[in-house]
């Protein structure tokens, strides 16, 4: 009798720490598998290419750089990234028009188009897909600034590379440029900006 109590007893031992163990061999392969969690910092760089498209009454024009870089961060606070373009880049197919633009936007004394962003509390998502997103934009443009909302659509297949793109419409006149003109006609004060990169984010 007292062996069958000893091996109720161990029975019942046995089963009360399989019951324990079972939970936590469950969450240490769900720990396993899942792999290391992403880093709180995500650094971002990155290349592509940026246009202006300008209209007149009787054409419109479109200049295109391919050198513009992207550099930014993603952190505790959100999204920081800027994004830029040397002036003298730009191409429209027509090198007295882009010697005029020049001219226009005074390359020489302010040789870069600058684009930062922000998104206070923005993650980078982790999963394959498609979002729309709308960050606070400073443009700077003639050596000044001008701040407005910019929508921008990202892509990515594996949460570490994004395709970007953007567009969005910019005033002359906001960053004291005076409007060019043909035969007379001032070309209209809004321009539109387009663009599209690839960008990498690591830790």
């Amino acid at each position: 009798m007292a062996a069958q109590g000893g091996n109720r007893l161990k029975g019942m031992h046995l089963m009360f720490v399989r019951r324990m163990l079972s939970p936590t061999i469950l969450l240490a392969t769900l720990v396993v598998t899942a792999g290391p969690a992403r880093g709180q910092t995500m650094q971002l760089s990155g290349s592509g290419t940026v246009a202006y498209q300008l209209v007149h009454k009787f054409h419109t024009i479109v200049g295109t750089s391919k050198t513009m870089a992207v550099r930014g961060r993603v952190d505790a606070s959100g999204l920081k990234v800027m994004a830029r373009a040397p002036v003298s880049s730009f191409d429209s197919d027509n090198a007295n028009r882009d010697e005029h633009m020049m001219e226009a936007v005074e390359g020489a004394k302010f040789p870069w188009v600058v684009v930062r962003a922000a998104l206070p509390g923005y993650k980078l998502p982790t999963a394959a897909g498609k979002t729309k997103i709308t960050v606070q934009g400073g443009v700077e443009l003639h050596g000044v600034t001008v701040n407005h909302p910019i929508d921008l659509n990202l892509e990515t297949k594996d949460g570490v590379h994004f395709q970007v793109s953007f567009q969005f419409p910019e005033s002359l006149t906001a960053h004291k440029i005076e409007r060019p003109s043909l035969l007379f006609v001032p070309v209209d004060d809004s321009i539109t900006i387009k663009g599209k990169a690839v960008v990498t984010a690591k830790e």
